[in-house]
Parts: structure tokens; C-alpha cells; sequence
């Protein structure tokens, strides 16, 4: 019979030898569902882009449709700042009516106030 210290060398390299296989064992099961991943991802990647070709498409259709609308808040916006600047002057015009009125009326109550000079007899 072979001798105990003989045969262990054999086991211990039994062991590493059968470590070995299982780790190449888990190896490829990880490799194989990369792999699957991949697969779908390749399988995914024509349908994104066409999903992504749309996108774009209706982009470009929806900046056409609101650019003629930007055009014309732009036009809304510019009236009402001309509007503001027309009541501004508004002011200015009804500020300076009213001291005409003012100096007009200062000058009846002056003119009231002095005695009027008896007519003529006749």
C-alpha cells in the first residue's frame, strides 16, 4: 500500500484542481448571462433609435407649430409696451390739462374776488 504522506500531495492537488473547475464553472455561467444582457441590449438598440428618430421628428413639428405662436407673443408683448408707453403720455397729457384747469380756475377766483366797478350812470 501507498503510504498517507504519498497520497496527500495528490489530494491537495485534487482540491485545487476541483477549486479550479468551479471557479471556471462560475466563470462562464457570469460570461453567460453577460452575455444575455448583451444580446438584449443589441436587440434593444434599433427600436431606440427609431424611438429616438421620432422624437426628433415631433420636435421639429412642434417647433414649427410654436414658432409662428413665439412670433406672436413677441407682437403681443411689443403692443403692450407701446400701450404702456401710450399711457405713460396719457399722464403726462392729463397731468398737464389739470393745471390748466387749475391755473384757470385760479385765475376766475382772482378775477371774482376783485370788486367790480359800478357801470356808468346814465
Amino acid at each position: 500500500m501507498l503510504d498517507q504522506d504519498a497520497l496527500k500531495p495528490l489530494e491537495q492537488t485534487e482540491r485545487e484542481t476541483l477549486d479550479a473547475v468551479q471557479a471556471i464553472d462560475r466563470a462562464t455561467q457570469s460570461i453567460e448571462r453577460h452575455v444575455e444582457v448583451i444580446e438584449v441590449l443589441a436587440t434593444s438598440v434599433g427600436p431606440l433609435t427609431d424611438s429616438v428618430d421620432r422624437l426628433n421628428e415631433t420636435m421639429v413639428e412642434l417647433v414649427s407649430v410654436l414658432a409662428p405662436l413665439a412670433a406672436a407673443e413677441r407682437g403681443v408683448q411689443h403692443v403692450e409696451h407701446g400701450a404702456e408707453h401710450v399711457e405713460h403720455g396719457a399722464e403726462h397729457v392729463g397731468h398737464g390739462v389739470e393745471h390748466v384747469e387749475r391755473s384757470f380756475r385760479f385765475g376766475r377766483r382772482k378775477n371774482a374776488a376783485e370788486p367790480e366797478s359800478a357801470p356808468p350812470e346814465s
